[in-house]
């Protein structure tokens, strides 16, 4: 079975996310940000073979946000897309992405039930495959060290692939022709890092992965990539793509 992975960054937020002083869990902004997340979706939807089938999102409101735009653009009337919400995808859990420096609080996401309240397309009976739990390697820990990130993106992305494919058997579809496709809704740095994981490079020196652009999207064809933080579909100045971010280990490459 063909698997196709879209792993996507949302656009502009509504406050700037600024590191050791938030705030961390903005929306996206109500015009700019909404027409970027309308046209991520637009994107997504326009394929009839590789549209998925499921949205996967971060717990923060900016991701679970674009990905409820997503869900809904792929959804048809016989066919509900719903947003899973996956802890393994949260934000990369370093003190500068979470923790006001002058104060010391540090941010936590919304509940799936709280996001669910928010979002009509929330699935509120999806547990998470890769929750926090510090007693599991490859699980979100705080505070979470380059490693620790790269193996939690890779074990939550198998987890979720592996599930995908479970269901699939169990509905009797292994046999079809029709591919599995999955959408990820994540920050840069695990977007980054599942592309990577899915890449298979041995060492980020053998990585062709390139900094990743605000409302960039990644498509992944069975561990190719067929495009790579594509901001063709982004309005304006960001068509171009701005803001771009890379992991440390290939920011040295």
């Amino acid at each position: 079975m063909t698997v196709i992975v879209w792993i996507v960054r949302y656009g502009l937020t509504k406050f700037p996310l600024v590191e050791d002083d938030g705030p961390y869990d903005s929306p996206i902004d109500p015009t700019e940000g909404v027409e970027h997340a309308k046209a991520i979706a637009a994107r997504i939807a326009s394929g009839v073979q590789d549209k998925p089938t499921v949205v996967y999102s971060s717990p923060f409101v900016r991701t679970t946000e674009t990905a409820s735009f997503i869900a809904q653009a792929c959804s048809e009337d016989d066919n509900r897309v719903d947003v899973r919400i996956e802890d393994g995808l949260t934000e990369w859990q370093i003190p500068s992405l979470l923790v006001v420096k002058d104060t010391g609080i540090r941010t936590y996401p919304k509940s799936t039930k709280e996001l669910a309240e928010m979002f009509s397309n929330i699935d509120a009976s999806y547990a998470s495959v890769n929750p926090f739990d510090e007693t599991v390697d490859g699980s979100p820990q705080f505070p979470e060290t380059e490693e620790q990130l790269l193996k939690r993106c890779q074990r939550t992305i198998d987890l979720i692939i592996e599930k995908e494919k479970h269901q699939i058997a169990i509905n009797g579809e292994m046999g079809s022709d029709s591919p599995l496709s999955i959408c990820i809704v994540s920050h840069a740095p695990c977007d980054q890092a599942i592309a990577y994981a899915l890449e298979g490079a041995k060492s980020p020196f053998e990585s062709t992965l390139t900094p990743w652009p605000l409302g960039g999207i990644t498509k992944i064809v069975d561990n190719k990539i067929v495009q790579y933080g594509d901001t063709s579909h982004m309005p304006g100045i960001y068509k171009e793509g701005t803001k771009h971010w890379s992991l440390p280990c290939l920011e040295k490459k």
